[in-house]
This record gives C-alpha cells, structure tokens and sequence, in this order.
C-alpha cells in the first residue's frame, strides 16, 4: 500500500502544481477556481459550504466571493430555504469559464489515462470513488485524527 500511497501524494502534488497554473493564468486563485467548478458541478451553495468545501474560514471564503462577484461570475441570492442566508450562483459568464476549465481538465485526465483498457479504467474510477468518500469522512472525524496523531507523537 506504501507504493499506492506515494503514487497518489505525487498525483495531488502534480493536481496542486495543476490546479495553480491553471488558476493563475486566468487571473485567478486556486480557492476561487474550486469554488466555481464545485458550483458547476453541484449547483448553488451557501458561502459556509463553500468555506468548508475550499477549507477556508467564512470570512476568506467572503473575500473570495466578492472577487468573484465583482468579476461576473457569481451572484448571491436569497436562499428559498431559509431566508437568513444566501445561496452562490454561477453567472452565465462564470458557468462558461467552470465549464471550459473542467473540460481542459477532462481532456488532460483522458491523454494522462492513455490507451488503458476501459475495463480498468472504470475499476479506477470506483476505487477514486471509494477512496475519496473514504478521505472525506476521515476529514470531518477530527477526534480520531486527533488521537491517531497524538498516538503517533505528533500532537
């Protein structure tokens, strides 16, 4: 599992290293261009949400979204859940820019896969499933990650 385990850190190093380029290049920040994408992909949000999704605190997260605001491609809406809060909605100009970012991502996955028999690449696709289910539920269990640090003396 050792070898798995390198694998996937220089997969999230090289996804970071990524991410960041990308960002960069159309003018904005990693926490701004997740935030899209999530929307794209998940549809509108409450800013807490995105805060925890970005891992950011609210305060970060309402700087991002008022950059994102104020560039076209957000608004805030009132939530028709619970009208103390706002729901973040993708612009039409914001849905077109999440939309071509993931494609490019996409299409990059697809040459980075190569040739690979569909039969496996449908079996990665599940463990990536399971895996990051596994990672997230792990993420919010911040008592046991708590104690397996302490247990290992780095707490």
């Amino acid at each position: 599992m050792s070898e798995i385990a390198v694998r996937l850190k220089n997969v999230l190093a090289a996804s970071d290293a990524y991410r960041q380029t990308m960002a960069r290049l159309v003018g904005l920040g990693v926490p701004e261009t997740t935030i899209l994408v999530h929307l794209l992909h998940e549809g509108p949000r409450t800013p807490s949400a995105l805060a925890r999704r970005v891992g950011v605190t609210p305060a970060t997260v309402t700087a991002q979204l008022d950059r994102l605001e104020l560039a076209g491609h957000v608004v805030r809406r009132s939530n028709p859940r619970d009208r103390r809060s706002v729901l973040v909605v993708l612009t039409d100009r914001g849905h077109d820019l999440a939309a071509r970012l993931f494609a490019l991502f996409d299409r990059d996955v697809a040459t980075g896969i190569g040739e690979a028999d569909p039969t496996v690449t449908a079996e990665l696709g599940r463990i990536l499933e399971h895996l990051s289910q596994r990672l997230d539920e792990r993420a919010r269990d911040t008592h046991a990650i708590a104690a397996d640090l302490e247990e290992s003396g780095l707490r």
